[in-house]
């Protein structure tokens, strides 16, 4: 298997750049675009994420194989920008337990609600920022890193912030989709390095063909 990262950045001065940036569902279309349609997903999916810093915007994609990012940069990049593609499976193999990262995450943290009187439950969100964290670190023990609440612990212990919140609504076929979403950013510690690797290749959570689960993994700072 062969894991790639790729990084792409989006120009939101275009047309169909201001589509993908409002739109999950174009924007998931136009990165599943950039593999061939019979690539196989099993060992890595294809995940995506938007990040925004100042005027930088800028599209992440995990997939099983090395995307052609060509259509998508010259609709809604910059032509002297070209996709920035790295191999992914060496760093996935560097994993250790014990090994501190800052991380980033956009997620959708949901709980299933039981229904009455044996009804089928549904989906709901977690909607504060305090349920959000806590859905996080749930997810953790078995996503194979561990971290814990935001705060100044003064020994640089493992930490996590909510550091936004949104409402993405988008019309899919005839009706409106509300995908609700939490950007997590801290410190994690691996407790688990196979888990991990498999979290970072599969994603972390719901709707993510829609922009959530795909976790990136830096030095921290």
């Amino acid at each position: 298997m062969t894991t790639t990262l790729t990084r792409i950045l989006i120009n939101p001065q275009r047309r169909q750049a201001r589509k993908l940036l409002t739109n999950p569902q174009a924007m998931h279309a136009a990165v599943r675009a950039t593999f061939p349609p019979d690539i196989e997903q099993e060992d890595a999916r294809v995940l995506w994420r938007v990040d925004h810093r100042g005027h930088e915007h800028v599209l992440y994609v995990v997939g099983p194989e090395r995307p052609d990012a060509t259509g998508l940069v010259e609709q809604a990049g910059w032509a002297t920008r070209p996709a920035q593609t790295a191999e992914y499976t060496r760093f996935l193999a560097a994993l250790k337990k014990g090994q501190r990262w800052h991380f980033e995450l956009v997620a959708n943290p949901v709980m299933s609600k039981a229904g009455e009187r044996g009804t089928r439950g549904k989906v709901v969100p977690h909607v504060t920022p305090e349920q959000q964290l806590d859905w996080l670190i749930k997810k953790s023990v078995n996503a194979g890193f561990s971290v814990a609440g935001s705060g100044e612990d003064g020994e640089g212990l493992p930490t996590a912030r909510v550091v936004e919140r949104a409402n993405l609504r988008f019309r899919r076929r005839d009706r409106t989709v509300t995908v609700r979403t939490a950007r997590f950013d801290g410190v994690l510690e691996v407790t688990d390095a196979d888990a991990l690797r498999s979290t970072l290749v599969h994603g972390l959570g719901k709707a993510k063909a829609y922009g959530c689960g795909l976790l990136t993994l830096a030095q921290p700072h």
